[in-house]
């Protein structure tokens, strides 16, 4: 076991970040407060940008109409 922890820090060390080696300064309820308003302000981003399947549905939409349009 003490070989993969090795290999995972060397391996993380190649990030150039610092390796935190003991159970850090921030609480448990800090963090799971910090998790949640940081995926909020992620979600609050995403509001208003459709998703890929609902991009194509109004492109296949799109098309459509050309179609009608052509044949009227």
């Amino acid at each position: 076991m003490k070989d993969w922890v090795t290999r995972l820090d060397d391996f993380l060390k190649m990030t150039g970040k610092e390796i935190l080696n003991h159970s850090g300064s921030i609480s448990y309820n800090k963090a799971i407060e910090k998790a949640k308003t940081e995926y909020d302000k992620y979600k609050e981003t995403l509001k208003n940008e459709l998703y890929n399947v609902e991009k194509d549905f109004i492109n296949q939409l799109k098309t459509t109409e050309k179609k009608i349009a052509k044949k009227e």
